[in-house]
């Protein structure tokens, strides 16, 4: 490619002169010089070269985390997947262009912020307690997704309203003895206000939470199957009729396992999920389940960060999308 030394070599010109058409600062400029320039870039087929540093200014980035931790395979997780694929449709309209991650720590979500042409993040999977102290620290603006509520900006779902009416549904069809299972040995997060619900469902119907019905769920695959094992041996011996799961990913597994080792859904058991993804819709029997528009609330959180880098006003930091009680035939009713 011919550059801009030859063509004023060519030309007996200098190259500022040539540099300056090629730019645009032409105000000096006779027309004769300027058309004669013009006419031999055009002969010569020269092409402005776009620098990489000037290229990247023209790119308008948007750091979007998951700092799950432990997960494994994090996007083959249906949630994860179809709440990435609604942010990244989402910023294509707004002009701008994700780039994700999976972080392990949090620094590197900082170190990523501070990236010149990155305007703000997307973060999913921080604690309450994270949120606020984070945002402080980033410089820039940051809206976290099912982060619980505090001063800070969060986009989530009635979590508790949508644990407590499922356990309430569960306990209408005859139900008593209703198993918690969660993937935190501690409920924490958006699993604080599902486990919340469940036990206030419980208090409604005068049944007192008991900490052996919480069972945890490891991240790890074998771990988590043992312990969906274990569960299948003693359900009936300990009285358990029902299974409340804090998402349809372990929900469904859990019914896999449970057929395995003899324990029938819904005949023997009968299991809830939450989430009404792709897994409640395979799973058999189909699942009996709590519904979140994952694709609205990633259009939320990218609509609200737009919001806050443009520096419009925000009416509300954090808001809570409305659930919806999905029912299909995990459930037995047992009241006859």
């Amino acid at each position: 490619m011919i550059t801009i030394k030859e063509i004023a070599s060519i030309l007996c010109i200098s190259p500022t002169t040539v540099s300056n058409v090629v730019n645009g600062h032409t105000e000096k400029m006779s027309p004769a010089t300027r058309q004669r320039i013009e006419e031999a870039l055009v002969q010569y087929g020269f092409q402005k070269a776009i620098h990489r540093e000037e290229h990247g200014k023209a790119l308008k980035l948007i750091s979007v985390d998951f700092c799950l931790r432990s997960k494994e395979n994090v996007f083959m997780d249906p949630f994860c997947s179809e709440l990435l694929n609604a942010i990244c449709m989402k910023l294509h309209e707004y002009g701008r262009y994700p780039v994700c991650g999976i972080p392990e720590k949090e620094e590197e979500i900082l170190h990523k912020l501070q990236a010149r042409n990155i305007e703000g993040g997307i973060v999913v999977g921080f604690e309450p307690w994270e949120c606020q102290k984070f945002a402080g620290r980033a410089g820039k603006p940051v809206v976290f997704v099912d982060c619980g509520m505090g001063e800070y900006d969060n986009v989530g779902i009635a979590d508790y309203e949508g644990g407590k009416e499922i356990t309430r549904f569960m306990l209408k069809q005859g139900h008593r003895k209703i198993a918690f299972f969660c993937d935190k040995k501690n409920p924490v997060s958006n699993t604080s206000e599902r486990f919340r619900g469940y036990c206030d469902a419980l208090a409604s119907y005068g049944i007192v939470y008991d900490s052996k019905d919480y069972y945890y769920l490891p991240d790890e695959r074998n771990l988590r199957r043992e312990a969906l094992r274990g569960f299948a041996h003693k359900a009936k011996e300990e009285g358990y009729t029902a299974v409340f799961v804090v998402s349809d990913l372990l929900a469904n597994e859990a019914i896999s396992i449970f057929f395995g080792e003899g324990l029938n859904v819904p005949e023997d058991i009968s299991v809830a999920g939450f989430d009404d993804n792709i897994y409640a819709r395979l799973s058999r029997p189909k699942l009996t389940t709590v519904r979140q528009t994952v694709k609205e609330k990633g259009e939320e959180a990218v609509r609200l960060l737009v919001q806050r880098i443009r520096g419009e006003e925000v009416i509300a930091r954090s808001f809570k999308l409305p659930v919806e009680l999905i029912v299909r035939e995990s459930v037995k009713n047992i009241t006859g």
